[in-house]
């Protein structure tokens, strides 16, 4: 495993690829999960990404699924001290009981906001659920705009100084939004955003895609982070769903194109020439770019989880073999 220092420099120590619990406890059994954060543990990564809402749209599921998982498999196991854990607040839905009642269209809506009251009782929920003193990195879910940036990251800025949160971070805001709240923040005096997680992959959206509340990194975020010091950029569906390794897995439409077509001959074609799968060179792709980027690994089997600890042997002459082709 490779570490990095996350936030910048002076910033705690992560594995370089961070392991999302998105299904644990939902789609994923307790048993399989246990294993799959085992073997995760066994081979070095000490890098954990959660949320206060997964996932809610699961038939029968409340959104505290994947963080109640956690916190029971953190017990069990003692080894809170080796990792560390993110999770977000700002997405849990209001007023529904959950299991597929909220729409794709009307979640941002419904959601609980970024306001300081919900900011510090989400915070103080997950806190329970986890069963940790510490959050290491919070994030902001998704965007609210019914609350101003001073606010939320005013809320932020009180649980660093109280100790329960180490650093502050955003999911699925816009660059522009990003860079206000970061400014918000400097001329309240607290701590800003220093990590950022989006949709991002080795494939480019189509221009002008959509998908609704989730924000795909862009050229400009790429250059954002990659111009501060005291940022990383995190990334999710950074496999496409299988769409890499298998037929019956089409790729998402908002990536539909004939120039992403041959992104995908291409990354296929230089990974059965290195020896590797298409999946492990992808991630080693994203691990290696300029800025580097953390893949969050949505893996729901141990097999899975084998194949994508395999990017960080990659070989450096395959993957820059890739970048001249694409």
């Amino acid at each position: 495993m490779e570490f990095t220092s996350l936030g910048g420099p002076g910033g705690p120590q992560i594995s370089t690829l961070c392991l999302g619990t998105l299904p644990f406890g939902s789609a994923v059994d307790e048993a399989t999960s246990f294993a799959i954060l085992d073997r995760f543990r066994e081979a070095g990564g000490t890098f954990l990404d959660t949320a206060d809402c997964y996932a809610f749209w699961r038939e029968g599921c409340t959104g505290r699924e994947s963080e109640l998982l956690l916190g029971r498999w953190l017990a069990d196991r003692g080894c809170r001290d080796e990792l560390v854990i993110s999770t977000k607040v700002g997405a849990q839905p209001v007023g529904t009981t959950g299991g597929g009642n909220v729409g794709e269209l009307t979640w941002s809506r419904t959601a609980e906001g970024l306001s300081r009251r919900v900011v510090a009782s989400a915070t103080e929920g997950s806190l329970g659920r986890l069963g940790i003193e510490r959050i290491d990195l919070l994030f902001a879910h998704i965007e609210d705009r019914n609350v101003e940036f001073v606010e939320t990251v005013g809320a932020f800025g009180e649980l660093i100084e109280r100790g329960v949160v180490g650093m502050a971070g955003v999911s699925n805001h816009p660059t522009s939004r990003i860079r206000q709240a970061r400014a918000a923040a400097a001329e309240l005096g607290v701590p800003g955003y220093r990590v950022v997680q989006q949709r991002h992959s080795f494939l480019r959206p189509n221009p002008g895609a959509s998908f609704t509340n989730q924000e795909a990194a862009d050229e400009e975020l790429l250059r954002y982070v990659g111009e501060q010091p005291d940022m990383s950029l995190m990334a999710y569906s950074v496999l496409q769903d299988g769409a890499f390794v298998r037929a019956d897995r089409p790729i998402a439409r908002q990536y539909q194109s004939p120039g992403n077509a041959e992104r995908i001959r291409s990354l296929r074609k230089v990974a059965e020439q290195a020896g590797v799968t298409p999946n492990q060179l992808a991630l080693a792709w994203l691990l290696r770019g300029t800025p580097a980027v953390v893949p969050v690994l949505g893996v729901s089997t141990v097999a899975q989880l084998e194949e994508a600890l395999g990017a960080c042997e990659v070989p450096a002459q395959a993957v820059e073999e890739l970048r001249e082709r694409c």
